[in-house]
């Protein structure tokens, strides 16, 4: 039962291709029912969609089987007293890598399985492995295996806000140049500026500065402030 359920995809894959094949044989010649199966799979491969879509899931199949194997050889302990594994419930593409769920045995834990993650890294040919623990159920486990970073790119990222910006006509706000502010000179005291229209100028009166009092000391004491 584990041996099914470990080789379903597989299994189903050639099911589905041995089907398809004897029903073209009965329909066209063999070669013609080789070139049709050819074509599919030409069609597949070439189509970005498509060629992400089987890539992703052949490398989630890859990473269950390198997954069981790596906690078999590895010589933490990740298997329990009756030497049963994690058992392998399916796998999923993400936009690092992938992400293989695990249903923990009685008798280990998740922390037999973080300790061994710099093991499943090498050995699913990542860069990365990461432990997700389900909150509401300990059993219920997810490696991450990391392939990739989008941040980690040459090229710089555009920003969707720029590209907003160059569609939309006319100012917008926060678009306007920043330019210097209008300074007004303050007048001089003592001076008034002259009147438009007018051609006389105007003297302008300046009060002069009194001189300071001298203050008067009488035995070390200044006087000068009760005298007028």
């Amino acid at each position: 039962m584990g041996a099914l359920i470990r080789w379903r995809v597989e299994i189903i894959v050639l099911a589905a291709w041995g089907t398809g094949m004897v029903w073209l044989n009965t329909q066209v010649s063999s070669l013609t029912s080789w070139l049709i199966f050819a074509g599919v799979l030409l069609v597949l491969v070439l189509v970005p969609f498509t060629r992400w879509f089987f890539f992703a899931r052949m490398w989630c199949v890859i990473d269950r089987h390198r997954l069981r194997t790596c906690l078999k050889q590895t010589r933490i302990r990740t298997m329990n007293l009756d030497g049963a594994l994690p058992l392998m419930l399916w796998g999923r593409p993400t936009k690092t890598g992938e992400r293989i769920w695990m249903w923990v045995r009685a008798g280990s834990s998740g922390g037999d399985l973080e300790a061994a993650l710099e093991y499943i890294a090498p050995a699913c040919f990542a860069r990365d492995a990461r432990l997700h623990r389900v909150r509401k159920l300990s059993t219920l486990l997810a490696v991450d295996v990391i392939r990739r970073d989008p941040l980690d790119k040459t090229t710089p990222i555009d920003s969707p806000l720029a590209k907003l910006t160059s569609l939309m006509s006319g100012k917008t706000e926060g678009t306007e140049p920043i330019t210097g502010a209008t300074i007004t000179p303050l007048p001089v005291p003592g001076t008034m500026p002259a009147e438009s229209g007018s051609t006389k100028s105007r003297k302008t009166t300046v009060k002069p500065v009194e001189s300071p009092r001298s203050s008067v000391v009488v035995n070390g004491e200044d006087l000068s402030d009760y005298i007028d």
